[in-house]
Order: structure tokens, then C-alpha cells, then sequence
């Protein structure tokens, strides 16, 4: 199955509520921005289109932190927010981003390439 940066924005414009508009603008910049961070760290070539998903764990959660971070530093006078089932005063979004940063992190980290093994000095077992 693939997806494309379109159903992420779709994901997290529908996972956070209230969605404030100073945000929405930027919505397509940030998950760009997230694809763009996977695929230097990665080394793979994602685009926009017909991502692996394999790589929506990762993608996501780095756009839902980078939201959510840029929610905090704007302060729109929302007091309260719901990001998925979740329900969070405003002073504690920088927390809830840094959550779903390293959720993200720990997800491209387990993207790795698979593990070399060689024979040492040739014993057999």
C-alpha cells in the first residue's frame, strides 16, 4: 500500500481539534518538510507521491510535532486541544510535541536496512 503527502495533511488536519487556520496555511510546508527529513535520513527517494508506508509512522508523527510546536509558539487563545483521543491544555503542547519527535525518531529508526553478519576466523559451530 502507498500513500502520498495528501492523506498525511489530510491525517493530522483531522487529528487535531480545533485546527487553527494561521496553521492550516502551513500544513502542506510542514509535511513536506517531515518527508524531506526521512528521506535525508533514510537516504531513500519518497517524493510526494507514492510513498512506501513503511514510512507513514515516521512522517506523521514528525508533522503531528512540528504542528503542535508551531501551535504553541502562536498561542491562537486556544485553551485546550484534542489530538486524537487525547485532550491537552495549551501549556503542555511542547510536551506532546516532543512525544510525538521521538515517536517519530524511534520509527525511522527501525527502518534500518537489515543486519551483515561474517564469519569470524572461520570457526563453524
Amino acid at each position: 500500500m502507498v500513500f502520498n503527502a495528501g492523506s498525511v495533511r489530510d491525517y493530522v488536519y483531522s487529528g487535531i481539534s480545533p485546527f487553527p487556520n494561521s496553521v492550516s496555511g502551513v500544513l502542506n510546508t510542514i509535511v513536506n518538510n517531515s518527508i524531506f527529513f526521512v528521506e535525508n535520513y533514510t537516504g531513500d527517494t519518497l517524493g510526494t507521491v507514492n510513498i512506501a508506508d513503511r514510512y507513514y509512522p515516521s512522517i506523521s508523527n514528525f508533522a503531528f510535532s512540528n504542528v503542535l510546536k508551531l501551535m504553541a509558539v502562536q498561542d491562537n487563545g486556544v485553551s485546550s486541544v484534542s489530538v486524537g483521543e487525547m485532550s491537552v491544555s495549551n501549556t503542555n503542547l511542547k510536551e506532546m510535541a516532543k512525544h510525538y519527535e521521538e515517536q517519530g525518531m524511534f520509527n525511522l529508526k527501525s527502518l534500518s536496512k537489515g543486519i551483515k553478519f561474517f564469519k569470524a576466523r572461520g570457526w563453524r559451530l
